[in-house]
């Protein structure tokens, strides 16, 4: 039963990005109705310890970090970087630059700083740096808030993982990713 609420609850949250609503708002309508469905039926599985309190402090650190330094020069870098050409060198580097800037900042600023530079007209661009910032952050374990709350998870079950193995591991995936993902963007366009 939770979890079909849960489910459903996923559904609602893309229903109301879909039919327009804001994310805040669409968020936090997904997350009562979860909340409510385990208070009523499993009181015992909500406690505080489930919120991911240092991931959110970690995330709104990089984010203002990101933004500081944007100000401060990252955003004339990721613009050299990126480049200002829709074809499929632009393409690669905005893909390349999203996925190496992911995997020191975080995807989620990473990619709002790579929005930025990306010229508006720039669609398949703009939709590259997206593959950059999604399929390459695979290195680092803070190049993604999914891969933090993973290792979060893991961390809180005792199990250790091998950072290393991950990162070289990681490594090759996201350049392999990046890549087939960018190249197949450019045939499709």
């Amino acid at each position: 039963m939770l979890c079909a609420v849960a489910g459903a609850a996923c559904v609602l949250f893309v229903a109301a990005i879909l039919a327009g609503a804001p994310l805040g708002v669409a968020s936090a309508a997904a997350a009562t109705v979860t909340v409510l469905a385990f208070a009523r039926r499993e009181r015992a599985a909500l406690r505080w310890s489930l919120l991911p309190w240092r991931l959110l402090a970690l995330v709104t650190g990089m984010f203002l970090t990101v933004q500081t330094l944007s100000v401060h020069g990252l955003g004339a870098l990721v613009a050299r970087l990126v480049g200002g050409s829709d074809s499929l060198l632009g393409q690669l580097r905005a893909a390349g630059t999203g996925a190496a800037l992911a995997n020191l900042v975080d995807n989620l600023p990473a990619y709002l700083a790579g929005e930025s530079a990306v010229p508006a007209a720039n669609h398949d661009q703009l939709l590259a740096l997206l593959i950059g910032t999604n399929a390459g952050p695979l290195v680092t374990a803070w190049a993604s808030l999914a891969t933090l709350l993973w290792y979060e998870r893991c961390a809180a079950f005792g199990l250790v993982i091998p950072k290393a193995r991950v990162a070289l591991n990681g490594a090759v995936l996201a350049v392999l990713a990046v890549l087939a993902a960018t190249f197949a963007l450019a045939v499709t366009a």
